[in-house]
């Protein structure tokens, strides 16, 4: 939904300015300055929605074995072993489509007193069979117990972020595994 609303503003957007450039060739100033003042309130309006909805929306935990899914790919932590100050957590992909695909862009971050780290992991961002899991290697981490470090997975490039509604938007909390 979140997509539809994007694009229908996109396109609503470049057909005024579309329609700016004509009347100001005809030099109809005063169209042209109404029109640039609509789209204007359209993009302001948009921004507004996105910002918003990402700030009023709930900070969710992940349960472990819960599924995160971006369209056909998911990711989801089915183990955490912690040992002192050691974390091995391991994480495992999923295709739900019918063909083979690879995530874009995806990341993997442990969050911990609100400061982000990326964490690599190989093999995240191969291609995935349709309707196949993979499990990933594990992942050694090192967060003090008292932190409450959780796992967040992250996918989507540009165009993503400004999507209302998608994790990814500006402000817009990331849900996560908690790692304890």
């Amino acid at each position: 939904m979140g997509a539809i609303v994007l694009l229908g503003s996109v396109f609503l957007v470049v057909v005024l300015m579309a329609a700016v450039l004509v009347l100001v060739v005809r030099r109809s100033w005063r169209s042209a300055r109404v029109t640039s003042m609509v789209a204007g309130v359209i993009v302001i309006a948009y921004a507004a929605a996105l910002m918003v909805f990402s700030v009023t929306t709930p900070v969710r935990s992940l349960t472990m074995g819960e599924w995160k899914c971006f369209d056909d790919w998911c990711a989801s932590v089915t183990s955490v072993t912690r040992t002192g100050d050691s974390v091995l957590v391991s994480l495992s992909v999923e295709n739900q489509g019918r063909r083979e695909q690879a995530p874009d862009s995806p990341r993997v971050w442990l969050v911990h007193h609100g400061v982000r780290d990326e964490v690599i992991v190989a093999g995240l961002s191969s291609r995935v069979p349709g309707g196949s899991v993979r499990q990933l290697p594990e992942i050694r981490l090192v967060s003090p117990a008292s932190d409450s470090p959780q796992l967040v997975v992250t996918e989507g490039g540009f165009p993503s972020r400004l999507v209302i509604g998608d994790d990814n938007s500006p402000f817009h909390p990331q849900p996560g595994w908690p790692l304890t």
